[in-house]
């Protein structure tokens, strides 16, 4: 038995830290979006315990990857059988773009798909929101204001007209470090939820490049100067706005069209480091998503 899972990557299309938590966490405010970047997961019935392995890019395959503990939370809910994970990664690593989160979520709905337990996806969003914060946005997927840790969702309008380049400088970067670096109360808020919003409803890119802000930006670039040639390529190459993405390193240019941001990467590998890794991508409006019905092998 088994069955295939696409589980998408994100961006932040704004993130504000408001506040420090007393458990340890941050009070953010986000805007999540999904792109078409994703990782595929072959998760199958292991009579051998728990196994996991992967090509692409270096993942652990113990119970330091969420995959592992997603798998493990279902389990200790339902005691479901154990599974074996295969992994084609292709979303960067430790990159502020969410791929252990997605490959997390894509693990608990491939388990509820492949046993077909009896979860509702209110038990998928607690089980999610156990192994990390930006697991229950990832779920879901498409366009949401994200409060709280972030697991505080609020659906938005599908988000349309623009396309991303990415650019991922070759330096990991946790986001507890990020956010241990982060000045809060010291920069101007800005009302970029506000102004997404009408850019959203509206479909302007533009105005939606206006309200672009990442306060864990400063930071991350002052210990990764990666992050700042990154951030100074795509503006040359012609992206209308630059910011990264989540706690980095990975930083997004926009462009109007898939057309244009192709032509956009192109620039930015001519000219760049060939240490980047570099990506095109669109939004999307689902999270992880169920690609392979499951069946029995003989």
């Amino acid at each position: 038995m088994s069955v295939r899972i696409e589980a998408f990557a994100k961006v932040n299309l704004g993130l504000s830290v408001l506040s420090r938590r007393a458990d340890g966490f941050h009070d953010i405010d986000t805007l999540f979006q999904s792109i078409d970047l994703a990782d595929s997961l072959l998760i199958e019935r292991s009579d051998a315990g728990m196994r996991l392995s992967a090509s692409g890019p270096a993942v652990p395959m113990d119970e330091r990857n969420l995959i592992w503990r997603a798998a493990d939370a279902v389990r200790q809910e339902t005691g479901c059988p154990a599974v074996s994970v295969d992994i084609t990664k292709r979303i960067p690593v430790a990159a502020g773009l969410g791929g252990g989160s997605a490959d997390a979520a894509g693990t608990l709905l491939g388990l509820r798909t492949l046993f077909e337990l009896s979860l509702t996806d209110d038990d998928l969003n607690r089980l999610a929101l156990g192994i990390g914060s930006d697991v229950p946005f990832m779920l879901r997927g498409g366009t949401a204001r994200g409060r709280g840790r972030g697991e505080d969702l609020e659906r938005w309008p599908d988000l349309r007209g623009f396309a991303l380049v990415l650019v991922t400088p070759p330096v990991p970067v946790s986001a507890a470090e990020a956010y241990a670096s982060v000045r809060i109360g010291l920069t101007a808020r800005a009302h970029f939820t506000k102004l997404n919003c009408s850019a959203i409803q509206e479909g302007d890119v533009r105005a939606l490049v206006a309200a672009l802000r990442n306060d864990l930006e400063p930071g991350v670039v002052s210990c990764c100067p990666g992050v700042a040639a990154a951030r100074a390529a795509l503006r040359r190459a012609g992206a209308l706005g630059v910011q990264m993405s989540g706690s980095g390193p990975t930083v997004f240019g926009l462009a109007e069209s898939r057309e244009d941001a192709e032509a956009l990467a192109g620039a930015v590998r001519m000219a760049g480091d060939p240490g980047w890794a570099i990506h095109v991508a669109e939004p999307i409006d689902s999270g992880c998503r169920v690609e392979g019905a499951k069946e029995r092998r003989s």
